[in-house]
């Protein structure tokens, strides 16, 4: 879903005692308050292109002060992460933490190679509160423990998979914005005639789009959750997709739809919004941001735009937004760590107020001040990088925090601070938008047996799957879609469908 959502990662390790223990082998020290003896540990994940990971940052340089945990990060390119981190795990050789996933979470979950968190929780009060604003951190249990800490969410700039349109046009056009699918519709054609070699509606594939714009229209695509009914459903064979499938088809064969929707890279996505050939999206709203800008180069008064979420045919207005927090991402600590105690507080101290807005912000009267009881990062810090390229991201790697340094309780203010003001915008209004809807961000856990099933049965699915696309192109008639629907069934979408619930409950 993702922005994305960021690979969190570990690199390969080095360092360790000969009999494959983790964690720090010489002696300890006094923390620099003077008042804790310092705990070292190796903190591994992956590094991501935007944002370099750097040691001896003020961050960390607080973290030991407040905690007396010394860290040593130990970063690894994202492209090369999966392969060192399944290494690791394959060897039980892991430092003492290690950025993974919430499927490796549960998949090395009863090998006895990461620490119980939950063992811990009467000592982890931040953390506990942390649960309580997400409900959902309790698909992370397995058997009803605690194995890895979530990358949970203090505040971010929201974002969805919404409608965004080239507002200009609408107005050189004389268009309404559109309220309703239907309407959306007639806004395109008007589009199309207007400018005859454009395809108004494009998209950077189908997974991109389809999810989200299936859900609006009151349908489904894939295993799909329905927040009002608290359960899991399959999309693809259920009525509302047959009307999802005839909108796209009478919009593919009235020249409306790009005919690339479905191969389109994002590069060749990114440059056709860019330039005019298409004026309408529905996926991710900030990349709205970088296409008004390269339009304005040529095109002063060119801006896209996001309109409210859009009335369906049943008159439900269903908007998808992206999950709170990254929860697929996660920390585990080595069962193996020097100081388990130590590590536990230190991050139990980052999920709280003061380790939130350390990690988030830097340091209180150096990189950031308290204004109106929120953390801000000062003035002379902005100046400091406002010449960089990317400022924000410059900013953080210096101070060593946000979500792609070592935050596990993430608050976006610095990004507040410094993005564009339509961003900043489009975020609030997504959650005041009257049918926005947060997506999931975890599956429930599954068995092992659980997860053999589910990988039998989608291997029957996915290859049927693959007719949504010849139905929009019309290469498949829509009147053989109820006999498809039938076949998707008989191939254990139904079956998916409860395996999914079941282990749902066992969470709720």
């Amino acid at each position: 879903m993702l922005l994305g959502t960021v690979l969190l990662a570990s690199a390969c390790s080095s360092g360790s005692s000969s009999n494959g223990q983790a964690g720090n082998t010489g002696p300890a020290e006094s923390s620099g308050s003077g008042s804790k003896p310092t705990v070292e540990v190796r903190w591994m994940r992956g590094e991501n292109p935007a944002q370099a990971i750097k040691q001896d940052t003020p961050v960390i340089r607080e973290i030991l002060a407040k905690t007396g945990v010394k860290i040593n990060m130990e970063p690894v390119p994202g492209s090369n992460y999966e392969d060192k981190k399944r290494a690791l795990l394959a060897t039980n050789n892991i430092p003492d933490i290690i950025g993974v996933s919430a499927s490796d979470a549960a998949e090395f979950a009863t090998t006895g190679m990461f620490l119980a968190i939950s063992d811990y929780f009467d000592r982890m009060p931040n953390f506990q509160k942390v649960m309580e604003t997400n409900p959902e951190i309790k698909k992370l249990f397995i058997d009803g423990k605690l194995y890895s800490l979530p990358i949970a969410e203090h505040f971010k700039i929201q974002g969805g998979k919404a409608p965004m349109i080239r507002t200009d046009i609408l107005e050189k056009l004389d268009l309404a914005v559109p309220t309703t699918f239907d309407e959306l519709y007639d806004t395109l054609k008007k589009m199309k005639e207007a400018y005859p070699d454009s395809y108004p509606f494009s998209s950077r594939g189908i997974p991109a789009f389809l999810d989200a714009f299936a859900f609006g229209m009151g349908g489904g695509f894939g295993m799909t959750y329905d927040d009002q009914a608290g359960t899991y459903f399959y999309g693809q064979n259920k009525p509302e997709f047959k009307e999802v499938l005839t909108y796209l088809n009478k919009l593919y064969s009235e020249g409306l739809l790009d005919p690339d929707f479905a191969v389109n890279t994002k590069q060749n996505w990114d440059e056709k919004m860019s330039t005019g050939r298409s004026f309408f999206y529905y996926d991710n709203n900030s990349f709205a941001v970088n296409y008004t800008a390269a339009l304005q180069q040529t095109e002063p008064g060119a801006k896209f735009d996001r309109i409210p979420y859009l009335k369906n045919s049943k008159g439900e207005i269903r908007g998808w937004l992206y999950p709170k927090g990254w929860l697929v991402d996660n920390y585990a600590i080595s069962s193996k760590t020097k100081d388990p105690e130590a590590v536990i507080a230190m991050f139990d101290w980052m999920y709280g107020e003061e380790g939130t807005n350390v990690t988030n912000y830097g340091i209180e009267g150096e990189t950031f001040e308290i204004v109106d009881g929120q953390a801000q990062i000062t003035e002379a810090t902005l100046e400091k990088y406002k010449g960089s390229t990317d400022p924000a991201r410059v900013m953080l790697s210096e101070i060593g925090a946000g979500l792609l340094a070592l935050s596990v309780h993430v608050d976006e203010g610095p990004f507040k601070q410094l993005s564009d003001p339509n961003l900043v915008r489009w975020g609030e209004e997504l959650v005041n938008d009257p049918g926005a809807r947060y997506a999931p961000a975890l599956a429930p856990a599954f068995t092992a047996e659980e997860s053999k099933l589910i990988k039998g049965l989608t291997s029957k699915i996915a290859p049927l799957e693959e007719d949504v696309v010849k139905f929009i192109l019309g290469i498949k008639p829509l009147s053989e879609f109820d006999q498809w629907a039938e076949q998707l069934t008989k191939a254990g979408s139904d079956q998916l469908e409860s395996i999914y619930n079941e282990a749902l409950k066992r969470v709720q």
